[in-house]
Parts: C-alpha cells; sequence; structure tokens
C-alpha cells in the first residue's frame, strides 16, 4: 500500500512538470468598452413614473469622475445619486420628476470597465415621464472669446422663459457641456423658441452666478427637424434620415469685467519691512493704524511700545497690488510684533468694491545667534552699503530704457553724481538724460535718454549718490553698454486686406502671448527692431476705439470684440524686411488659427 502511494505522488509531481506554463496566462489586454444589454426601463421607456433606473452591462464595470461626467436634463436641484452594482449602473432620483417632461442622462465617459476602464463613451439614455419623447436637438461650439480656445467642462443650456433675468434668477430649462474639444449637444427638445446661454458653473446651480465666464446667443434659437434625401443611380430621391438642427451653433465665452479684489496674504518676511498681497488692481490705496498692545489683548501693557507708523514707508508696484511698508527706526523694527489696522478696498459676493477694516498681525521671530555671530551681524549691518544693479550690458536693446535698480527704497538721490557717457574710441563724451518722475519711494530709476544705434556707453555713479531709507550709501559704480546695431533685426509690414480702421494687430510668441501691438495702418502696419524669431499673429476690432481688447458684458448685452488668427507662422531673420498681405475672411475664424497654438481647457474663474 505504501508502495503504491509513492508511485502515485511521483506520477502527479511528472503531471504538475509538464504542465508548467499551461493554465491562466494573461492574454491580449482588453481594449473593449463595456456595452448595455438591458434596462429597466427600457431607453426611451414612456409614462415613467418611477424614482430609479437600472442599466445591466455585459461585464463589470466602475465609474469615472461622476461629477465631470454625468449630467441630467433638465437639471434637478439636487443631482441623482449615480452608483455601481457588479454589472449594473443604479441612478436613484432625488428630486421629484415633472410631468410630462423628457428627461435626458448623459454619462459621458462616467461608465467603465473594471480591470482596463475602457469607457463606454457618450453613453445617453432617455425616458418621459409622459406619452411622448421630444426629438429635437441643437449641436455647436463653444470657444474662449480672448484666444479661440475650445473650452471643455462649459453648461450650455436653453431657457423657455424669454426674459433676462432668467439666467440669473431660474435653472436651465435643458443642458448639455462641453467636451474636449468644445463641441455640446442639446437633445431631446420641445419646439419652440429659446434663449441661448452657456457658463462656467462653477456654483453648479445652473445659472449664471456673479463672477462666473459665460456666453450668449443674441438671437432667439429654433430647433428644427428636416428629411434628408439621397439620390440614387437613377436619380431619384431616397429618404435616409432626418437632420436636426441648428447644428452649427457658436458662442464665445468671456470672463465679466468685475475681478475679485480681496488681500491675499500680508507677510514679514524680514524685520525691516512688512508686505501685503491684493489680488487684483485697488482703486485705492490702504491706510494703516497702529494698534497699541492693551488694543489687542487688555492683559498686554503698552510700556515700552512706540508707534511705527512715523517711520514706516510705503512703496507700492505700479499696479498697487503689492504694496510693502518699510520700518526706518530701530526700536519699531525690534518689535517682534506689530499689529495694524488696515483699512482697504475689496468686493463683496456682489463684486462691489467698498472699505473693509481688517487687523494685521506682523510677527517677526529673529533667529537665534551666538555672540560672536551677532556682532559680525551688527558690523556688517553698519558698514552696509546700498547695492545697485543696472540693465546695462553688451546688446542693448535698440527700443529699451536704460534702468537702475537696488533692493531698498531710494530716499535721496544727487544726479551730479550720475553721468553717462558715450564712448568715442578712447574718449568718453556726456550724454544729456533725464530721471523719470516717480510718485513712490522708487526702487528703480529710469534714465531716459538718446542712445545711438551701435553706439558704446558707460554709466558712472560716483559713491553717495544715492542713500536708502536707512541711510545707506552706494558705492561707486560703472556700468557698460553696446547698443544694437539695426542690422541686428527685422522688420514686418503687415497689410489687411480689406482694410479693417478699427482693427489692432498683436504679434504673439510661441505661448499665444502678444509680445507687441499696434494699430493697422490703411499702407500697412511696421512693426520695426524684432527680435529674429517665430512669431505669430492676431488681430481684434477694437470697437470702442479704446486701445485694448474689451471683454463682453452681460449688463449691457455686448459680446466681446472680435478676434482673428494669421494662419501661419512668421519666421523672421536678422537684416531681413518681411511682408504680409492678410484677409482675414479668406478662412473661416475658427479654421485660421494655427494648430500648434491651440490649447483645449476650461475657463478659470479670476
Amino acid at each position: 500500500m505504501r508502495k503504491k502511494i509513492y508511485i502515485l505522488l511521483a506520477s502527479l509531481a511528472l503531471v504538475s512538470c509538464a504542465n508548467r506554463g499551461i493554465g491562466p496566462q494573461g492574454g491580449p489586454r482588453d481594449t473593449l468598452a463595456p456595452q448595455p444589454v438591458r434596462s429597466e426601463p427600457e431607453n426611451g421607456a414612456l409614462n415613467f413614473n418611477r424614482n430609479r433606473i437600472e442599466i445591466s452591462f455585459n461585464e463589470y464595470l466602475q465609474l469615472n469622475n461622476v461629477s465631470q461626467n454625468f449630467l441630467m436634463s433638465p437639471p434637478q436641484q439636487r443631482p441623482p445619486d449615480v452608483k455601481v452594482r457588479g454589472k449594473k449602473v443604479v441612478v436613484q432620483f432625488a428630486d421629484s420628476l415633472r410631468d410630462n417632461t423628457t428627461y435626458t442622462l448623459d454619462f459621458g465617459n462616467a461608465i467603465c470597465d473594471y480591470r482596463e476602464r475602457n469607457p463606454f463613451s457618450n453613453y445617453s439614455f432617455a425616458f418621459s415621464t409622459g406619452p411622448q419623447i421630444d426629438t429635437l436637438e441643437v449641436r455647436g461650439k463653444v470657444y474662449d472669446a480672448s484666444n479661440l480656445n475650445p473650452q471643455q467642462g462649459i453648461i450650455v443650456g436653453i431657457h423657455e422663459n424669454k426674459d433676462d433675468s432668467a439666467f440669473l434668477k431660474m435653472p436651465f430649462t435643458r443642458i448639455g457641456r462641453t467636451d474636449s474639444v468644445g463641441a455640446f449637444r442639446i437633445g431631446n427638445m420641445q419646439g419652440g423658441t429659446y434663449k441661448l446661454y452657456a457658463v462656467n458653473d462653477i456654483s453648479r446651480d445652473y445659472r449664471l452666478t456673479v463672477g462666473e465666464a459665460l456666453a450668449f446667443s443674441d438671437s432667439l434659437l429654433k430647433p428644427e427637424v428636416h428629411p434628408h434625401f439621397h439620390k440614387d443611380s437613377l436619380g431619384r430621391d431616397t429618404l435616409v434620415g432626418y437632420e436636426y438642427g441648428p447644428a452649427d451653433l457658436i458662442l464665445w465665452l468671456f470672463e465679466p469685467q468685475q475681478q475679485r479684489l480681496y488681500l491675499q496674504r500680508s507677510m514679514r518676511e524680514q524685520a525691516h519691512y512688512f508686505r501685503l498681497s491684493f489680488s487684483s488692481e485697488p482703486d485705492s490705496l490702504p491706510s494703516f493704524r497702529a494698534l497699541r498692545p492693551s488694543e489687542t489683548d487688555s492683559t498686554r501693557s503698552d510700556s515700552g511700545w512706540i508707534d511705527p507708523t512715523p517711520y514706516m514707508h510705503m512703496h507700492y508696484t505700479k499696479h498697487r497690488d503689492t504694496i510693502t511698508l518699510w520700518l526706518t527706526d530701530s526700536i519699531a523694527i525690534a518689535q517682534d510684533s506689530i499689529f495694524l489696522e488696515a483699512r482697504y478696498r475689496r468686493t463683496d459676493s456682489l463684486y462691489n468694491v467698498e472699505w473693509y477694516t481688517d487687523t494685521l498681525r506682523a510677527i517677526w521671530r529673529a533667529p537665534r545667534l551666538s555672540a560672536k555671530a551677532k556682532m559680525v551681524q551688527d558690523r556688517k549691518n553698519k558698514n552696509r552699503k546700498l547695492d545697485l544693479k543696472s540693465n546695462a550690458k553688451q546688446g542693448f536693446e535698440l527700443y529699451d530704457t536704460l534702468r537702475i535698480t537696488c533692493s531698498t527704497p531710494i530716499a535721496s538721490i544727487v544726479k551730479d553724481s550720475i553721468h553717462l557717457f558715450q564712448q568715442v574710441d578712447t574718449i568718453y563724451k556726456p550724454v544729456a538724460f533725464r530721471i523719470a518722475p516717480y510718485d513712490t519711494l522708487p526702487m528703480q530709476l529710469t534714465l531716459i535718454a538718446s542712445l545711438g544705434a551701435g553706439k558704446k556707453y558707460e554709466l558712472r555713479i560716483d559713491s553717495a549718490a544715492l542713500h536708502d531709507v536707512y541711510g545707506a550709501p552706494n558705492k561707486a559704480e560703472k556700468f557698460g553698454l553696446q547698443v544694437k546695431n539695426p542690422e541686428e533685426y527685422a522688420t514686418l509690414r503687415v497689410k489687411l486686406n480689406p482694410f479693417l480702421p478699427k482693427a489692432r494687430i498683436q504679434l504673439l510668441n510661441n505661448s499665444d502671448e502678444p509680445v507687441l501691438e499696434l494699430p493697422a495702418v490703411q499702407g500697412g502696419t511696421f512693426f520695426r527692431y524684432l527680435k529674429p524669431q517665430t512669431y505669430y499673429m492676431r488681430l481684434y476690432i477694437d470697437e470702442n476705439g479704446d486701445g485694448l481688447w474689451t471683454t463682453g458684458s452681460w449688463e449691457h448685452k455686448r459680446q466681446p470684440e472680435p478676434v482673428y488668427y494669421f494662419p501661419a507662422k512668421l519666421q523672421t531673420k536678422s537684416n531681413w524686411d518681411f511682408e504680409e498681405e492678410w484677409n482675414y475672411k479668406a478662412l473661416p475664424q475658427m479654421e485660421a488659427k494655427p494648430k500648434e497654438l491651440i490649447r483645449t481647457g476650461s475657463s478659470k474663474k479670476k
């Protein structure tokens, strides 16, 4: 018996070895999307009166980003709950359904197989709570009005209510959402006339909320259906289907003029200054009042406290969105906690600009230093010089302006101690210049001078020509520069045909950003002193004549100013004159933009 068991085990071992590699070994990757096999109720069901839909597929499922993919039209105040249970998709309605209404469930790319995440793309399920299904539909695309990029994830909706207030107060009658190429479809519509809108629905309430990007059609929308015939070989018309439309709608999405204005952050990066950053440009500068310690904490004493505001110098950037308060008194700087009552401008929830009073904390914790390190630091601070820099260099751009910059605000300037010379062989000839006016403590000086092409210059700054707010003088500095020659640049002449008197032409870089802009001129617009590189070109029609591209306005029912692209890139070369005749109507507006500049994405709230 024992011998028989040994023989049996040995046989099993041999079979196991012989079959090594046989069995589940994987196989070709599954690339097929799951397919629906049945549903309760059926797709296209009539007189639906339940609160739940189940759709069965031929394989196990998972859901992908339901909130971004799934859409129900007409929208409900509370979105339905969409879940997967094995091979089923279950949709549970949270709100009651309207009578005699056709509903559409668009799943987008939400339904995927379990293993490989292959999506069952653009699946749509329709049912009616009445005796018929509405079948009309419209299609189109949404583009960013400023750069003609297709916009993804935008809600496009219709309103039966023709009153303009409906866009602000009521959810859309029916909706669709744009895909990756900006295309939308609104299906299962009834006959009638509607108003058409689009919105970057950040608030997810299917209406326009202040601050959201939007688009609107100037004309009423009327969906229609027409039979589509095809002539056979005998010349007879054969009905092959129906065409629904309009199918070529275009909406121009724009950011409203309003911008959120608020204090983004305040920080004390060093003991001697305090910085505030705003989200956009305020119309007025803030004011400050220092708070005594007892005003912020009744248990604290005001002994030893000094008011830092008399020793506080305000510096602000060109657009006043960054403000720096420089402290110049050693006792004020030594206070590790400074509390300021700041009064500044900000927008409320309706984008109205108002004054707001806030309490800011300027806290500084000095690093711990040994006695020796502190002595070295004190000596260094005592002997500190004002560090000066300049944009003077070899290869100075012919159109540039000479500048002097420093890291702390300048308090005083001895103009006679700043000199500009032209170098002719070994001789330096003085060149007249003036310092551009400024309205704040400057950290940059602009020197206005007539600089000749190809000429060499030297900027000399005597010691103590400048002092900063801490009394530190500069050391003597020399900066050499040589201006480029015109031969190092290219010239471009752009002639519009037909001519547009209100057009402004922009040269763009590879990132679709303007680098130069000029108004259109009848005989041709000249772009001079171009760096030899690749450019692109677009124009906009400056309808209000303000010299800027103007966005749309819902309040005034004004569309954004039209934008057109030149269909090719421009490769310029040194010492070459280029000329382009541009018929901006030669191609459809949306086909002219070079493909390498097109960026597909969603509009962002500013």
